[in-house]
């Protein structure tokens, strides 16, 4: 097949950008996991420089020129990082609902411990008791206050001041025991069955925790609900748990959003020009403003550009490698030509050892697929030798071939979509290059002289 042609190509650089592309939005997948993992504390520093690790060696692919590999292994990390982020999420989510439990049970062992003191009549401090008797200290502050308060249980006789009553009550009581630990005092406790509403609050309290959400806001209700006779708890907790429920919702959205601001962000960064600067500031500003609203036209806004930079950058290096594979091949290639090609969407290319014949180029100002076919220049009018003719175009079909090899030896690679048999088509005659050339040089001349006015 030796007549006109259409085709794809692709270039080293293209492939390195969109490498670079993959690369960046590794980075943004690292900075989410690391980000999560360290809010939550479900990441040791060894688990971290395990992922810098592997992101470097996927990086050195690069270098390697090992491009399909690194596609492919960058994707299946993306991947990774997500499911083992969301994983350890949930296992945020389980402790956070762990500790809920056990605060609740360290409760209700302080207040067990409170009211054996009372009824040993002994002497509590103040901050002891007010410590057993809080609602709002954690299991720490819970745990050291009984640690203290089980010293105060008496292991010898009650004082002189008790009753006769009251020292053989606590003899009996505290004869031949040794003082227990917190552990022991906590486990000889009866262990009263999980209520399911609670359970049920304590799990999506634990999502928001994992999610970095701040839950204070529904303490008070929480709170409520615990003081509520385990007969009214479920109806109560069906209001707390379709609030609970849908904050969970809002904030899995904008940690999704927060994710692909972040890839945004990374691709950006690659970028050069005045209009990706400032889409970077604002994302920036919107990252550290979770109050924002704009997110979801940032992503748009973001991937317009990506996409439109991209394309430009990828036309430019398919013309430019056509056109010096081209000039490889013996065809007259200027400067300006690549511009021509933009602006008029065409171009002729002379064949420097054959002055008559050359090639026309079109197409990739806005697609990826190219046309070219062998032209003669010169009149229309003229008698052409249709012998000649489909001699050059054969002749052309070769240095396809060759022009094929070259871009593929630069890295790149070259498709065919169809080709049209020598001879099928009359031989395209074009004016002389070189003519049009002048003539388009010297309108812009013409054009760009002031202009007299009138007085």
């Amino acid at each position: 097949m030796s007549g006109p042609k259409a085709f794809r190509i692709v270039t080293r650089a293209e492939i390195i950008a969109i490498c670079r592309r993959n690369l960046a939005r590794l980075d943004a997948a690292v900075e989410s996991w690391t980000s999560a993992g360290r809010r939550n504390g479900t990441i040791e520093q060894n688990d971290i420089e395990k992922v810098i690790a592997r992101r470097d060696e996927l990086r050195r692919l690069l270098e390697a020129d090992r491009f399909v590999e690194l596609q492919k292994q960058v994707a299946a990390e993306i991947g990774f990082l997500q499911v083992d982020s969301e994983r350890r999420v949930e296992r945020a989510a389980e402790i956070a609902a762990r500790s809920k439990r056990d605060l609740r049970r360290s409760r209700a062992a302080a207040e067990a411990l409170l009211q054996r003191l009372q009824a040993l009549k002994v002497e509590i401090p103040a901050d002891i008791r007010s410590e057993l008797s809080g609602s709002s200290a954690s299991s720490e502050r819970l745990e050291a206050a009984m640690a203290r308060a089980l010293l105060l249980l008496p292991s010898q006789a009650a004082p002189d001041t008790a009753t006769d009553r009251q020292r053989e009550l606590a003899s009996q009581l505290g004869a031949g025991e040794r003082r227990d630990t917190l552990q022991e005092w906590i486990s000889r406790q009866p262990e009263e069955m999980e209520d399911p509403a609670l359970a049920r609050v304590d799990a999506v309290l634990g999502e928001l925790r994992g999610l970095g959400i701040d839950s204070s806001l529904f303490a008070d209700r929480v709170a409520l609900l615990e003081a509520e006779p385990p007969a009214r708890r479920p109806l109560v907790a069906d209001s707390l748990l379709l609030d609970l429920a849908a904050a969970v919702k809002d904030g899995r959205a904008r940690a999704k959003l927060a994710d692909e601001l972040r890839a945004r962000r990374a691709e950006l960064s690659v970028m050069k020009s005045p209009q990706a600067a400032l889409l970077l500031s604002e994302i920036d500003q919107t990252l550290t403003s979770p109050a924002s609203s704009n997110g979801q036209e940032l992503v748009k806004r973001a991937d317009l550009l990506i996409e439109e930079e991209f394309k430009a950058m990828a036309a430019e290096e398919r013309r430019r490698a056509v056109l010096e594979g081209l000039a490889s091949l013996g065809y007259e290639v200027s400067e300006e030509m690549a511009t021509a090609w933009v602006q008029n969407g065409h171009i002729v290319l002379r064949k420097a050892a054959n002055a008559g014949y050359g090639v026309e180029l079109l197409g990739g100002s806005r697609s990826d697929l190219l046309q070219v076919r062998a032209v003669g220049i010169g009149s229309s009018a003229e008698a052409r030798d249709a012998n000649r003719d489909r001699d050059m175009e054969t002749i052309w079909c070769g240095e396809f071939d060759r022009l094929k090899a070259l871009v593929a030896k630069a890295g790149g690679n070259l498709a065919m979509e169809f080709a049209r048999p020598a001879g099928q088509f009359p031989l395209k005659i074009v004016s002389d290059p070189d003519a049009s050339h002048e003539a388009t040089a010297i309108e812009r001349s013409y054009l760009s002289l002031p202009v007299n006015r009138p007085n």
